[in-house]
C-alpha cells in the first residue's frame, strides 16, 4: 500500500495513515484510535503487512467482536468487515480506489451490537479462506505516543480542543437543521446514518441520506429513509399507526365472531382488531344472531364485549289424548307423547301417529324462546278408504263440495259420516250418491254417468265425404250426428282430398251445422277451411277460416279470454307518485294474439296436477280452500304445472328443460305458460278505448268498497301496514273471482295474490323504440313478479305498474296462466 492511500475517518474529521503509522492503536484515550467506554489501555492494532490490514487483538484484554465474532488472534481484514470494541464500531470500507477506516462512537444513535459468541478462532490468517496464516506480534504504542502521553499532556490537550474547535465550526458551518413532526408528539425520534445532534427540538445533521426511526408504545414502529439537502428549514412529517386493540368477547356458549362479513374467530375468545368502530356479529347455532358496534380503541388495549345470545328455539309440549303417540317434526321421529321438544324457530310440520287411530297433521309456528303446550290433541278413529270409479273414465269426484280428483281415484275419507259423492264431466249428467265407510274400511262405487247430446250436422263440398268424431266414424255429410255435449275432434275425409279436422262442443237443445270445404291432394288441413252455425242460421264464407274463439277452456275447467293485437307505452312516469326506479317507460307493440286466465290457479286446479301440494296457513288462516288461488310455489312450479296442462290438452310444451331447470321455448309455441310481463300489464292496465289506468280500479284512491283484496284492516294481526279505512272481507286469500272482473273481464290483476310472469327480471332502460312481442330471457334466476296481493297497503304497491322480483315460495304470490293463440 503506498504512502496516504488510507483515510483514518473519525469524528475529528479525515486524517491520512501512511504506512509509517501503522501499527493504530485501538483503545481509551491516549490510542490514536479512541473509542467510547473504553479505558486508557490498548483493546486491538490495526497494522499493515504486504500492504494488506490485519487485526490484532490486545494480550489481556476483552477480545474485539469482527463481523459479530470474537476475535482471538490475528485476523485479516477485507472491505465490509465490522470491528466492534467497547462501546464503539470500526467500518473498512473503501472509495475511489482508497481504503477507509470509518470510526462510529454512536453518537449518531444506539448502535447495535451483536450478542456475545464463544471464542473461537474465526477469520484469521490461514483460514478456509486460503489468506495466509499470521502470527501475533508484540506491538506497543509508539515512544512519541507513549510519550507525549506522559510529558505532552498539555500541548495535546490544547491541540484537541483546538481540532475540536474547528471540527465543530465546519460542522455547524456545513450542517443544517431539519424537522421532525410526528403525530403523536410524544414520540421517540432517532435519526441514522451519520453524526446527528439535537438542537432546540430539531436535529442538527449535515447533507446526506439518513433513516429515520420513530417509536412509541401503542403504536407500529416506523423506518423511513429521508434524504438532508442544502435547503433551509427541511421538515417532515410522519403519522404513526395504533396497533391493533383486544377484544375479549364472552358468550355462554361456543360461537363464531364475524367482523364486516368475515370470520375473525371464536366465542368465547380474543380478537385483534384495528382501531375504529366495528360492526361485531356473532352467531352460535340454535340462537339467534347477537350484533353490536364497537368503538375499538387499539394500541394493544384491552375490551370486553359480552353477548346475550338468545335462544333461536322454544320449548314445546305435546300431548295427546290417548297417551303414547308417536311424534314426528318435519318428518323426523321425537319420541311418544307427553312428549318435551326444543325446536327451533319457524313453522314445522308436526305429525301424530297411533296404531288403530287417524294420522293428526299440522303447522306449528314456533317463537324463538316462546314456550307452548299443543293439544291434548284428541286422536280420531281411522279414515275409511274410498275407491271411485266412472264410466266414462276422468270424471271429476267432488265428496262434501270439496274436489278430491279425477275417477279412478282413492280417496282417505271420515269414517262413520254421510258422505256427499258427486261425479261430474262434461257432456254428461252429474251422478250423485251418498255412503258411509266405517273406520278402517275401504270400499269401491262405480258410478255410470248419462250422456248428455247434441246434434251436429256436417255439410261437405265434396257432399260424398265421410265424418269421423273422435277417431270414429259416425256418418255422412248432410246426416244429422248425435254427440255427447263435449269437446269433440271432427274429421271430414275423401279419398283424394285433404282431410279437415276441427273441433266442436254440441249443445243440448241446439242443433248446430259445420260448413267444410275439402281441398283436392293430400294430408290434412290443420286450420280447416270450417264453420259452425245454429241450425237454420247462416254460417261464415269459407274466407273467415283464420277466425279465433273469443274464449277457450282447458280441461281443468280454467277460461281463457282472447286479447291483443295492442300498441301502448308500458311503465310509469318519472313524476308519478310511487314510482319505483325499476318501472322505466317504452312503448309495446303485442302483434300475436293471447289468450290469458280470467281467474288465477286455484288449488283445487293445481292439486289436480299435484295431489301433495300444500299452500299453507298464515296465523289462523287457511290458504288451502279448493277456490282459494294456489300459493307457496315457485316459478318452476308453476312452468312444470303449464306444460302438464297442455299434455292435458294435446298441445306443445311451452317450456324445455336447460341446465336442470325449465326455461322458455325457443321458438315459443302454443302451449300453456305463464304471461310475458308485457301482455300482464295490458290486461291490467287497458281500458276499452286503449288508455291505461294507474290503479286496478282506476286513477285515484282511496281503494274503493269491493275493488279487490288488498291489506286492510282484517289483515291487521298480520301485517304491520294496512288501509285501515278498507274491509275486504278476507284475511289473507280470497276465492278467486271474489270481485268484480276488471273492464276486459278479469279478475284479481290487482289484490288477493301477485303472480308469477314468464320473464327473467332485468332493469329496462327508457326506450321510445317499440319492442315486439318482448320477453326478458337474461341469464338469472329471478323472475318478474307483477301486481298487488292481500299483504300490499301502500301506494307504490297498489299501482299496476308496480314490479317485484322474486327465485322462492311465498304466501302471497300465485299465478294465471296464458298462450298464444295461434
Amino acid at each position: 500500500m503506498s504512502p496516504a492511500e488510507l483515510l483514518l475517518r473519525d469524528p475529528l474529521g479525515e486524517r491520512a495513515l501512511e504506512a509509517a503509522d501503522f501499527p493504530v492503536s485501538v483503545g481509551g484515550p491516549g490510542n490514536m484510535i479512541v473509542l467510547p467506554g473504553a479505558s486508557a489501555g490498548t483493546l486491538a492494532w490495526i497494522a499493515l503487512h504486504d500492504g494488506q490490514l490485519f487485526l490484532q487483538p490486545a494480550q489481556g484484554c476483552e477480545p474485539p467482536l469482527c463481523n459479530g465474532a470474537p476475535v482471538s488472534r490475528p485476523t485479516w481484514l477485507h472491505e465490509g468487515d465490522v470491528i466492534d470494541a467497547a462501546r464503539g464500531r470500526l467500518r473498512v470500507g473503501a472509495r475511489d480506489g482508497r481504503r477507509i477506516l470509518e470510526v462510529e462512537d454512536g453518537s449518531g444513535g444506539n448502535l447495535t451490537v451483536p450478542p456475545a459468541a464463544p471464542l473461537v478462532d474465526v477469520v484469521s490468517g490461514g483460514g478456509a479462506d486460503g489468506d495466509e496464516r499470521i502470527d501475533a506480534v508484540a506491538f506497543r504504542r509508539p515512544v512519541a505516543q507513549a510519550a507525549s502521553g506522559r510529558r505532552s499532556g498539555p500541548w495535546l490537550v490544547g491541540g484537541l480542543l483546538v481540532a475540536v474547535l474547528g471540527w465543530s465550526t465546519w460542522f455547524f458551518a456545513t450542517g443544517h437543521a431539519v424537522k421532525i413532526d410526528v403525530v403523536p408528539a410524544d414520540s421517540a425520534v432517532r435519526l441514522h446514518g451519520g453524526l446527528v445532534l439535537p438542537v432546540g427540538g430539531n436535529h442538527f445533521a449535515r447533507p446526506g441520506e439518513y433513516t429515520v426511526e420513530i417509536q412509541r408504545q401503542g403504536y407500529a414502529s416506523l423506518r423511513a429513509p429521508i434524504k438532508v439537502t442544502d435547503a433551509p428549514n427541511q421538515s417532515f412529517r410522519y403519522r404513526l399507526a395504533k396497533l391493533p386493540g383486544v377484544l375479549q368477547v364472552q358468550t355462554p356458549v361456543a360461537a363464531r365472531i364475524s367482523v364486516a362479513g368475515r370470520d375473525v374467530g371464536s366465542a368465547p375468545g380474543e380478537v385483534l382488531l384495528p382501531a375504529g368502530r366495528h360492526e361485531i356479529l356473532i352467531t352460535a347455532p340454535r340462537h339467534l344472531p347477537f350484533k353490536a358496534t364497537v368503538d375499538v380503541k387499539g394500541m394493544e388495549l384491552r375490551q370486553s364485549l359480552t353477548a346475550k345470545l338468545v335462544a333461536a328455539w322454544a320449548p314445546v309440549t305435546v300431548l295427546t289424548e290417548p297417551a303414547g303417540a308417536t311424534v314426528l317434526v318435519d318428518g323426523t321421529a321425537h319420541g311418544a307423547t307427553p312428549a318435551n321438544l326444543e325446536l327451533d324457530a319457524g313453522t314445522h310440520r308436526i305429525e301424530l301417529r297411533q296404531a288403530g287411530f287417524k294420522h293428526w297433521v299440522t303447522d306449528l309456528q314456533v317463537v324463538a324462546n316462546q314456550p307452548q303446550t299443543l293439544g291434548p290433541v284428541r286422536l280420531g278413529l281411522p279414515d275409511g278408504t274410498l275407491l271411485v270409479r266412472t264410466d266414462p273414465a276422468g270424471a271429476s269426484v267432488s265428496v262434501g263440495g270439496a274436489f278430491r280428483g279425477r275417477a279412478p281415484v282413492t280417496l282417505d275419507v271420515r269414517p262413520d259420516v254421510t258422505l256427499a259423492l258427486v261425479a261430474s264431466r262434461e257432456g254428461y249428467e252429474p251422478r250423485t250418491m251418498q255412503l258411509t265407510v266405517g273406520a278402517g274400511e275401504r270400499r269401491e262405487v262405480q258410478l255410470s254417468l248419462t250422456p248428455i247430446f247434441g246434434e251436429v250436422t256436417v255439410i261437405a263440398e265434396p257432399a260424398s265425404a265421410e265424418v269421423f268424431a273422435n277417431g270414429r266414424a259416425v256418418g255422412k255429410s248432410g246426416q244429422a250426428i248425435r254427440l255427447p255435449a263435449a269437446r269433440t275432434d271432427l274429421e271430414v275425409r275423401l279419398a283424394g282430398f285433404r282431410t279437415v279436422r276441427t273441433a266442436v262442443t254440441p249443445r243440448p237443445g241446439l242443433p248446430q251445422v259445420l260448413n267444410v270445404r275439402l281441398e283436392a291432394g293430400r294430408g290434412p288441413t290443420e286450420t280447416p277451411s270450417a264453420t259452425v252455425a245454429a241450425a237454420g242460421g247462416e254460417g261464415a264464407t269459407a274466407a273467415a277460416s283464420k277466425a279465433v274463439a273469443r274464449t277457450i277452456r282447458t280441461k281443468s275447467g280454467a277460461e281463457l279470454l282472447l286479447l291483443g293485437p295492442a300498441t301502448y307505452t308500458m311503465g310509469s312516469p318519472r313524476r308519478e307518485s310511487g314510482r319505483r326506479a325499476n318501472e322505466a317507460q317504452r312503448a309495446v307493440e303485442l302483434q300475436r294474439r293471447f289468450y290469458l286466465a280470467a281467474r288465477e290457479v286455484t288449488n283445487g286446479e293445481f292439486k289436480q296436477f299435484r295431489t301433495q301440494h300444500r299452500s299453507g296457513f298464515v296465523g289462523q288462516n287457511t290458504l288451502e280452500l279448493e277456490r282459494q288461488p294456489v300459493v307457496n310455489v315457485t316459478w318452476q312450479d308453476a312452468a312444470e304445472y303449464c306444460n302438464w296442462l297442455s299434455q292435458q290438452d294435446g298441445l306443445p310444451p311451452a317450456y324445455q328443460s336447460q341446465g336442470g331447470k325449465l326455461a322458455p321455448a325457443q321458438p315459443v309455441t302454443t302451449g300453456y305458460r305463464l304471461p310475458t310481463e308485457a301482455e300482464w300489464e295490458w290486461a291490467a292496465r287497458a281500458n276499452r278505448d286503449g288508455s291505461l289506468r294507474k290503479y286496478p280500479w282506476g286513477d285515484a284512491l282511496p281503494v274503493p268498497a269491493g275493488a279487490g283484496n288488498f291489506g286492510d284492516r282484517r289483515a291487521q294481526p298480520l301485517l304491520q301496514t294496512i288501509l285501515e279505512d278498507l274491509d275486504d272481507g278476507y284475511p289473507a286469500t280470497a276465492p278467486t273471482g271474489s270481485f268484480a272482473a276488471n273492464l276486459l273481464g278479469f279478475h284479481d290483476l290487482g289484490g288477493n295474490v301477485a303472480e308469477w310472469t314468464t320473464d327473467l327480471y332485468t332493469v329496462q332502460p327508457a326506450s321510445s323504440a317499440v319492442a315486439v312481442d318482448p320477453l326478458s330471457a337474461a341469464p338469472g334466476n329471478m323472475h318478474v313478479i307483477r301486481g298487488s296481493s292481500w299483504r300490499h297497503a301502500t301506494v307504490t304497491e297498489l299501482r299496476a305498474a308496480y314490479r317485484d322480483t322474486g327465485n322462492g315460495r311465498r304466501d302471497d304470490v300465485g299465478f294465471r296462466i296464458a298462450r298464444y293463440a295461434e
